[in-house]
């Protein structure tokens, strides 16, 4: 499904985390990988004359073109087709000129890389290729501790989490979740966060009174039926059969805090969800459910555009 690949590396340890999972997607598509790092404008100073500005330059993409070299001279090694490129400019705006001169079908990095792990939770970077791009985009949590590391075998997704709300636009993610979970045999979950009912209590150790009306049976029967829809559809084995979805449906306060919950009871490796949706409790619009979701989840996300 992803004929190509484009890895963003800034130089930093934590970018470089995206590295085995790039990798491994790459020799389970048969993709190209495509490493791709920019050297932004250095500012002008009074005491920089136009050759030291010049030496700067060569001296930085003499050191980027040796890292990233040797990182696709690794990762060539162990079976994949990978090259390495360095250019210059405005960081966003040169790997968006990457992706479209690749046709790249997925870009995979880290949340953050030099902008420092206590500066941002999603960096600024991956931020913004979210929101401009129209490629799917893989957001890999930087390891906290080496013994958090994937192991020689290579990241899997052995659960695969796929939030959905009922619009065409949250469904945008089903063929790549469906393309990721037959690439390694995973067990594949679509849920659907419905509104908690309201719950009375009392400060006097009364017991809280949970206030389940009609409405919100409705909501949960019409969220189990849509959800069948969806795990029937050709896209996916037959109910019964091995790889056929789960469904699920889970109350929440919010959509987000619905997946956030959802992910830690399933013990899901990927949470797999469309960068827009519809309005109202089922939005997922960056910026509002995808954004919180990014930002809390542990699992690496799977970030696709609806379709244009």
């Amino acid at each position: 499904m992803y004929r190509s690949i484009v890895l963003p590396l800034d130089g930093s340890s934590f970018a470089e985390e995206a590295v085995p999972l790039a990798g491994h997607l790459a020799r389970t598509f048969g993709s190209d990988l495509h490493l791709v790092h920019v050297i932004r404008p250095i500012p002008d100073m009074d005491f920089k004359t136009p050759e030291q500005d010049l030496e700067l330059k060569a001296r930085l993409r003499e050191a980027a073109s040796d890292a990233l070299g040797e990182i696709a001279s690794e990762l060539r090694r162990d079976g994949v087709r990978a090259r390495a490129d360095v250019r210059e400019g405005k960081v966003v705006d040169a790997l968006l000129e990457a992706l479209g001169e690749g046709d790249a079908e997925l870009v995979v990095l880290t949340s953050h890389g030099a902008g420092g792990f206590r500066r941002w939770w999603l960096g600024s970077v991956a931020d913004a290729l979210i929101r401009r791009s129209h490629r799917p985009v893989l957001l890999v949590r930087p390891w906290d501790e080496t013994e958090d590391r994937p192991t020689e075998d290579g990241p899997r997704f052995p659960t695969i989490l796929v939030p959905l709300d009922g619009s065409e636009e949250s469904e945008s993610v089903l063929p790549h979740a469906r393309a990721l979970q037959e690439s390694v045999g995973s067990r594949l979950i679509l849920m659907r966060v419905v509104p908690s009912p309201l719950e009375v209590g009392s400060l006097y150790g009364v017991p809280s009174v949970r206030l389940e009306g009609e409405s919100h049976r409705e909501h949960k029967a019409a969220a189990t039926a849509y959800l069948e829809e969806v795990a029937a559809r050709d896209l996916f084995p037959a109910p019964g059969e091995p790889g056929a979805p789960e469904r699920r449906v889970l109350e929440a306060t919010g959509a987000a805090e619905g997946v956030l919950e959802g992910a830690r009871v399933t013990g899901a490796d990927l949470i797999a969800l469309a960068s827009s949706g519809r309005g109202g409790f089922g939005r997922t619009v960056i910026g509002s459910v995808a954004d919180k979701v990014i930002r809390g989840a542990a699992p690496p996300v799977l970030v696709v555009p609806p379709p244009a």
